[in-house]
């Protein structure tokens, strides 16, 4: 069937080297030949396999002191998920100002803005999109200043991150205040 498949079984020497091995006393000698080149292989190949058969827990190694093996894991992971109880906690939050919380939800999701050398740039376009975006709970009252909360936020953010955030102002213009994200790089 092989001689069909692949056209190298067609050569004469190869046809001579079949005939060959269907002498028994030819067969004996490859099979130690292929044996040998097996265990002396520097891939380890029989160790490898034997890790491998231990491992899926194909071969037992009888001792009690064995590795743990894959079925083993899964049968133990079963388990623990059987057993397990879902327990409810509520969770306090440690912010204890709405001030904070807004703080953290800005560092948890911050808006996008421009990228500059020094970090992400917040100015106040991209500060009043944040605003608008944020979770009911943490939205401002309409009558509020709004440019006071930026600034109260951004000192405070200033304070809780200063590895990671810091405050700027322009020196000319509108003198606006805007807050830089540091680059992680």
């Amino acid at each position: 069937m092989s001689a069909v498949m692949n056209p190298i079984f067609n050569l004469p020497d190869v046809q001579q080297f079949l005939k060959l091995l269907k002498v028994p006393e030819v067969q004996i000698v490859f099979n130690l030949m292929v044996e040998n080149a097996i265990t002396l292989s520097d891939m380890n190949i029989l160790k490898r396999l034997t890790e491998l058969e231990v491992q899926t827990g194909i071969n037992d190694p009888g001792d009690e002191d064995h590795p743990i093996t894959l079925p083993e894991r899964i049968d133990q992971l079963a388990e623990s998920i059987d057993n397990k109880t879902v327990q409810e906690t509520i969770i306090e939050p440690t912010q204890k100002t709405k001030n904070e919380r807004r703080a953290h939800h800005f560092m948890e999701s911050p808006p996008i803005g421009l990228v500059a050398k020094e970090g992400i740039v917040i100015k106040s376009k991209v500060w009043r999109h944040w605003v608008r975006t944020l979770p009911e709970e943490l939205k401002t009252k309409s009558f509020q200043n709004i440019r006071k909360l930026k600034i109260d936020l951004f000192n405070l953010l200033e304070k809780l991150f200063p590895d990671r955030v810091y405050l700027k102002q322009d020196k000319t213009g509108l003198k606006e205040w805007k807050l830089i994200i540091k680059s992680v790089t």
